[in-house]
C-alpha cells in the first residue's frame, strides 16, 4: 500500500523458521515511576481521522486497530488469527470453497458496538460499500475491488464472493489494522459526506478500547472498553503521545514519562540499555530498504550497468554502519524469514573487482578523473533520498563504493511526501532509496507488474517483463503454498538476474519497554495493539 511506504512500520516475526525479536536488559521488577493501570506510548505522527475508511496513514491504521476490530488480524508470531470472526477460513475447515472464489466467515455473536448495539453481517457488508464508493477516498478500492459481492445469508455469516481465486485475500482484506476494520452501519448509514462526517473524530468501533481524548498533535487518550468481545482489557488507559523527534522521546523514556517509546534510532540502542527499569527490544520487519533504478534511463538501461552497481557495495557493511548491527542484508524482495524467500535466488555478491569488469564490458572507460565515460558521457545520476539520518548513512556509503567502481553520484534529499507522491509517479529521478513495508504475504505485484507501472502502482522502476506479470498472477490464483512458493523462487530470480530493483537491506526496530509493563508483543506489520486487552501493568 502507498500509505506505507516509508513509513515507521515495525514488526517482530517470531514464526516457526524466523529470527525472533531480541531483549536486553533486565525485564521484572516494580518502577517507582509506573502509573498503574495506564500505558504511555509514542507515535511518530499525529492521524487526520479516526475513520478506518479514510484512513490513508499507518499512523491512523495502528491507532486504529485498538478502537476497531476486523475479521481476522496479525498476532505477534505474522499469523493471522480470528478478530470478529470465529477462525480463519481455509480450504481445510470448508472457509474457502473449492474453486477458491468464495470464502466464508463466521461472526462471534457476543461481539457489539461501543454503544451496545450488535455487530452483524450488514455491518461488513456496510463497510464494503463505503470502501467502493469513489467519493470516500478509499486507499485499498483497487483491492477490494477483486470481490463481486458479499453475501449475508444469516447476520452472523459473512461470504466474500470474489470475481477470481486472490490467495492474499485473507490478509488484504478485512485485515484489522490492514486498511480493513468494520465501521458500523447504524451510525455511518445516513452520512452525506464521509470525509467530513464527525465520525473522524468521534468513532464508536468494536474493539478494545475507545477513543476518550484527542489533543492534535500532542496526545491520544484511549479508555477500556468494558464490552469488549475478548472481555475487558486489563488496563484502563492508553495515552498515546505524538513524538515526531527521536531524541525527545528518548529524553522522555529517561526521564519515566513513558512505558513504550516505538521508534528508537538504532545508535540509541546502547542508551536505552542503560535506562533503569526498561529493556531493549528489536524486532525483525517486512521493511525493506532497496535502490530504484529508472529503467528508462540512460545508463540504467543496461542490465550490466545495474548489475555492476549491485556488485559494487558490501550488504553486510551498511546494515552494521547506517543501522548499528539491527539490520538484515536483503539479497531479495521477501525477506529470510518469510515462507516464500528462495534462499538460491541468485543474488549478486560483493565483487568490486568484477563490477569494474562489467563497467568495462558495457563501454564504460575510467577517465582522467577516476569517473567512467561512454560516448562522451560521464557514468554520472543523482541519488535521491528521505532526509534521514539513516537515509543518509546508507547512501553515504553507496555513493563512496560506486565512487571506486568510477561513478560519480549526487544525493539530494527529497521530503517524503514530494517523492512519494510526485517524483516516483512521474518518473523524474535516475536512482533513489526507497522503502517499502510489505505484507506478510509474499505477493509483489505491485512492485513488478508490467500494470503496476506508476501511477498505476508502485513499480517505480517501470520494470516490465512477461514471465514475472505471468508468474505473479499464477502464484496469486492458488491457495496452495508450495505451487505458489514455485513461482515466487522463480521470481526472485528473475529479479535478481534484471535488478530493476537492489535489496539492500530488512530493517530491525528497536523499542524501549517499561518492565512493569507485560503482554506487549510487537506486531508491526499493522498495529503493536493487537493484543492491548491482554496488556497489564
Amino acid at each position: 500500500m502507498k500509505a506505507m511506504l516509508l513509513s515507521a512500520v515495525f514488526l517482530l516475526v517470531a514464526c516457526a523458521g524466523c529470527s525472533k525479536a531480541t531483549e536486553s536488559g533486565t525485564a521484572g521488577g516494580a518502577n517507582k515511576w509506573t502509573v498503574p493501570g495506564v500505558v504511555r506510548i509514542t507515535i511518530n505522527t499525529d492521524v487526520n481521522s479516526f475513520d478506518p475508511i479514510i484512513a490513508q496513514l499507518y499512523a491512523e491504521n495502528y491507532v486504529q486497530e485498538a478502537i476497531f476490530s476486523g475479521l481476522v488480524k496479525y498476532d505477534g508470531s505474522e499469523n493471522l488469527v480470528p478478530d470478529l470472526a470465529t477462525e480463519v477460513p481455509t480450504l481445510e475447515n470448508g472457509g474457502i470453497s473449492e474453486d477458491g472464489r468464495s470464502v466464508t466467515y463466521h461472526l462471534r455473536k457476543n461481539a457489539v458496538w461501543q454503544d451496545g448495539v450488535p455487530v452483524t453481517a450488514a455491518d461488513v457488508q456496510f463497510t464494503y460499500t463505503l470502501i467502493m464508493n469513489p467519493k470516500d477516498n478509499s486507499p485499498v478500492e483497487s483491492t477490494y475491488a477483486r470481490i463481486e459481492r458479499i453475501d449475508a445469508p444469516d447476520p452472523h455469516t459473512v461470504i466474500l464472493r470474489l470475481r477470481e481465486p486472490f490467495a492474499p485475500v485473507l490478509s488484504q482484506v478485512f485485515c484489522a489494522g490492514g486498511f480493513g476494520q468494520i465501521v458500523p452501519k447504524h451510525v455511518l448509514a445516513h452520512t452525506t459526506d464521509l470525509n467530513r462526517d464527525p465520525f473522524n473524530t468521534h468513532p464508536v468501533g468494536s474493539g478494545a478500547f475507545v477513543l476518550a481524548r484527542w489533543d492534535r498533535g500532542s496526545t491520544m487518550v484511549l479508555k477500556a472498553n468494558p464490552r469488549y468481545f475478548g472481555g475487558p482489557p486489563h488496563v484502563r488507559e492508553i495515552d498515546i503521545q505524538v513524538m515526531p523527534n527521536e531524541d525527545t522521546q528518548l529524553v522522555s523514556m529517561q526521564s519515566h514519562q513513558l512505558d513504550v517509546a516505538t521508534q528508537a534510532r538504532p545508535s540509541q540502542v546502547e542508551a536505552y540499555k542503560r535506562i533503569d527499569g526498561t529493556h531493549v527490544v528489536v524486532a525483525p520487519t517486512y521493511v525493506e530498504d532497496f535502490i530504484t533504478l529508472n529503467l528508462t534511463r540512460s545508463p540504467f538501461d543496461d542490465v550490466r550497468v545495474r548489475r555492476a552497481l549491485a556488485m559494487a557495495f558490501d550488504r553486510d557493511r551498511v546494515a552494521s554502519t547506517a543501522f548499528n548491527g539491527t539490520a538484515i542484508p536483503a539479497t531479495s524482495i521477501i525477506p529470510p524469514h518469510n515462507w516464500a524467500f528462495e534462499p538460491d535466488n541468485d543474488a549478486p555478491t560483493f565483487d568490486p573487482v568484477g563490477a569494474r569488469r562489467l563497467l568495462d564490458e558495457a563501454g564504460w572507460v575510467v577517465g582522467s578523473d577516476g569517473v567512467r565515460e561512454k560516448d562522451g558521457k560521464r557514468l554520472s545520476f543523482t541519488l535521491l533520498h528521505t532526509p534521514s539520518t539513516t537515509s543518509a548513512a546508507i547512501t553515504e556509503e553507496l555513493q563512496s563504493a560506486w565512487h571506486d567502481v568510477g561513478a560519480d553520484v549526487q544525493l539530494r534529499a527529497v521530503p517524503r511526501n514530494v517523492l512519494i507522491g510526485q517524483i516516483e509517479p512521474a518518473g523524474s529521478f535516475d536512482a533513489l532509496l526507497a522503502g517499502y513495508g510489505y505484507d506478510v504475504d509474499p505477493d509483489r505485484s505491485q512492485l513488478v507488474e508490467t500494470r503496476f507501472i506508476e501511477p498505476h502502482g508502485f513499480n517505480s522502476a517501470r520494470y516490465s517483463s512477461a514471465d514475472v506479470d505471468r508468474w505473479t498472477e499464477a502464484a496469486n490464483a492458488t491457495y496452495d503454498r508450495a505451487t505458489r512458493k514455485k513461482y515466487y523462487s522463480l521470481i526472485q530470480r528473475r529479479l535478481n538476474e534484471d535488478l530493476p530493483y537492489i535489496p539492500i537491506d530488512w530493517e530491525e526496530f528497536v523499542y524501549g519497554v517499561n518492565d512493569d509493563l507485560r503482554g506487549f508483543r510487537p506486531e508491526t506489520v499493522n498495529s503493536d495493539f493487537w493484543n492491548v486487552q491482554d496488556w497489564s501493568i
